[in-house]
C-alpha cells in the first residue's frame, strides 16, 4: 500500500509540472505578442526570452526535473510598412 500512494503522488507532482510548464509557455506566449504589439521601431526586430521550470526532488524522485522554454518572435511595426509602400507607389 505504501508503494501505491508514493507512485500515485509522484504521478500527481508530475502532471503538476507538466500544466507548470504549460502555464509558463501560454504566459511567455503571451508577453511576446504584448512586446511585439508595442514595437514601434522602424525595422524588424527579434524578440528572444528563455525560462526554466524546474521540479525539485522529493520522495521517489531521485533528481531535479527542469525544463528550457525557449520563446523567439519577430517583431514589425506593421505602419511604417505599410507606409513605405504607399512611398513607392
Amino acid at each position: 500500500m505504501p508503494v501505491i500512494i508514493l507512485t500515485s503522488m509522484l504521478l500527481l507532482r508530475t502532471f503538476t509540472f507538466y500544466l507548470e510548464i504549460l502555464s509558463t509557455g501560454i504566459s511567455e506566449h503571451m508577453t511576446a505578442l504584448e512586446a511585439s504589439d508595442e514595437y514601434r521601431g522602424a525595422g524588424v526586430r527579434r524578440y528572444s526570452a528563455e525560462k526554466e521550470v524546474k521540479m525539485l526532488r522529493g520522495g521517489l524522485l531521485q533528481f531535479d526535473l527542469t525544463k528550457k522554454i525557449n520563446t523567439r518572435s519577430y517583431m514589425i511595426n506593421e505602419d511604417l510598412l505599410v507606409r513605405a509602400g504607399e512611398v513607392f507607389d
